[in-house]
């Protein structure tokens, strides 16, 4: 297993702010020039989460800016470098959301999911729904859901046994079988799409939702593409 990528190197939490004031020299030498995220309490409370290439020089600002006053002990972490902290501390902020910070952690780059679990939840209240009702509606469910996808996954799911499949071409008929995944295996080979599978015997470029045929108890031999409809 890799080893994992260091971001913290070092840390102190919950200490007195009074280490300013009586060890400033002790506490210089520690942090001084380190880059990092700091967290400043007023008592048990979190008031403020800020980043700093400079740790020491920022804390000692908050004694003197709009924080003076607000909080008494202070935890910070050493970062390796500076490359995440605005993410980290963006992160830090929209968690906790501190009293004193005035912006709200804002992203670089980042897509809200909350619409995407709204589409979902709705698309598996509706498979719930097609499944419990059974017949037709379950069946034009899935194949409304099969026009939509590529591949085995277009195929998945429309049927509940293997399907025998069949092909002619250049005089000779051809013979897979579909499985319940939606792939399709050929002479020993499982092809993730129709139209693979139908290429390793034309050897072109060929449609394979109609190259392959599947047997209709009532229509004979139709194309496979008449699943996705």
């Amino acid at each position: 297993m890799p080893a994992r990528k260091q971001l913290v190197t070092a840390h102190l939490e919950a200490v007195s702010g009074r280490v300013f004031e009586q060890y400033p020299e002790v506490l210089k030498e520690m942090i001084r020039g380190h880059s990092g995220i700091y967290a400043l309490y007023n008592r048990d409370r979190l008031h403020y989460v800020g980043l700093a290439s400079n740790l020491m020089r920022r804390l000692k600002q908050h004694q003197r800016d709009r924080h003076r006053g607000y909080w008494d002990r202070f935890s910070v972490y050493l970062t390796l470098d500076d490359r995440h902290m605005k993410e980290l501390e963006s992160l830090l902020i929209r968690i906790v959301q501190p009293t004193g910070n005035r912006q709200g952690g804002r992203f670089a780059s980042s897509s809200n999911l909350t619409p995407e679990l709204n589409r979902r939840m709705k698309d598996f209240d509706a498979d719930r729904r097609a499944t419990l009702l059974g017949g037709q509606v379950h069946r034009q469910r899935r194949r409304r859901k099969a026009a939509k996808k590529r591949g085995s996954a277009a195929l998945a799911g429309l049927h509940d046994q293997r399907r025998r499949l069949q092909a002619e071409h250049a005089g000779w008929i051809y013979m897979a079988t579909l499985r319940r995944d939606g792939t399709i295996s050929y002479a020993g080979t499982v092809y993730e799409t129709p139209t693979a599978a139908a290429k390793v015997i034309v050897k072109r470029s060929v449609n394979g939702w109609t190259f392959w045929s599947y047997r209709d108890p009532r229509k004979g031999w139709v194309p496979l593409s008449t699943l996705r409809r």
